[in-house]
């Protein structure tokens, strides 16, 4: 059993260094006989920390890493050996580095505000004219619905299919809720989705009753990158001009799954992580996208004194070195040089 590294840097909701106090750690077996397991507990007074891991990985076990805080969602990731596997899939590493958020359990939202402007300024299409949501129907959303717009606006730039951005294939949005946004694509995009390696097949979504407009999505794909926080796709079975569209598209039901995929692993999922009976909390999906390396066009406010900014290094420009020219030796007058001449022709 080979030791595994483990570098966590813990960071408040606005994406600034954690500084709120000691942090309690946890590291459970979520796969272990009989149900989840805890292995070790902690406490730390740094905001990085440093683990070496004496643990298995060969027989696909998942390990549930919490760093709780008071009045705070715990900051967690699940690792796997398939986390150490380098680009490529063909070198395992033996040390991996994450970044780990801390959410309040009610985090303020005054940010939002200007989010949708900020997504304007990018060209994203889940804001331009004739495809996107318009400003006032984004100031019409409530706090939970603008965050899972933004979160998916994200994640949608930052997934690609083949090298493409799964962007890049939106044509339009006909529908935002609370945990998902229901998004009009090309129809390549679902041609593609069954020969792509990083999709797995889904279970599919029902047509929203309070949406008759659109379809049943029985057609549906995940995202299997990580092993929480993945994008779905579900897709209506047929292209079609649906809600507007000038050209045939297909309708899709988009949202971010937590984890709860985990199997048996579900139920105590939800009694440690999430809450019973309520939506995918958005809060927590920013804070996922965070450890992924996605930022969202928004920041979330912590409590206070809970973060601190990294100090900031003001750079001076360095002025090129002038070349200093070499001195040459005074050169004698040529009157000078003859006569040295004619002394040595006398002596000779």
């Amino acid at each position: 059993m080979n030791d595994k590294r483990l570098t966590v840097v813990l960071y408040g909701c606005d994406r600034n260094i954690w500084s709120g106090g000691p942090l309690q750690l946890r590291i459970t077996d979520i796969f272990a006989a009989g149900g989840p397991k805890p292995l070790y507990e902690g406490r730390s007074e740094a905001a990085t920390i440093e683990l070496r891991l004496q643990l298995p990985f060969d027989a696909g076990q998942v390990y549930w890493f919490t760093f709780s805080a008071p009045g705070h969602r715990p900051a967690w990731q699940l690792i796997r050996r398939l986390d150490f596997i380098r680009a490529g899939g063909h070198v395992e590493g033996d040390d991996i580095i994450l970044r780990l958020m801390l959410v309040p359990d009610s985090p303020g939202t005054t940010d939002l505000s200007k989010a949708f402007d900020r997504l304007h300024q990018i060209a994203s299409p889940f804001a331009a004219p004739g495809i996107g949501i318009t400003a006032e129907a984004y100031e019409g959303l409530d706090i939970a619905a603008k965050m899972a717009y933004l979160n998916l606006d994200a994640k949608l730039r930052e997934t690609s299919l083949d090298g493409s951005p799964l962007m890049t294939f939106v044509r339009g949005v006909s529908h935002v809720a609370v945990d998902r946004v229901f998004v009009l694509f090309d129809p390549a995009l679902k041609a593609r989705m069954a020969r792509a390696s990083d999709f797995a097949d889904a279970p599919g979504h029902k047509a929203p009753k309070s949406l008759a407009h659109l379809p049943d999505h029985p057609d549906s794909w995940k995202h299997v990158r990580f092993a929480e926080g993945n994008i779905q796709l579900s897709f209506s079975k047929e292209a079609a001009p649906i809600g507007g569209a000038s050209l045939n598209v297909h309708s899709a039901d988009v949202d971010i799954d937590l984890g709860r995929g985990l199997a048996h692993a579900k139920e105590w999922l939800e009694n440690n992580v999430f809450k019973p009976g309520h939506k995918t909390n958005q809060a927590l999906v920013y804070a996922q996208l965070y450890a992924q390396g996605i930022i969202p066009r928004y920041a979330l406010d912590p409590m206070p004194a809970t973060t601190r900014s990294a100090p900031t290094l003001t750079l001076r420009r360095v002025a090129p070195k002038r070349r200093t020219a070499r001195r040459q030796p005074p050169r004698r007058p040529a009157a000078s040089r003859a006569r040295t001449v004619k002394r040595k022709k006398s002596r000779s």
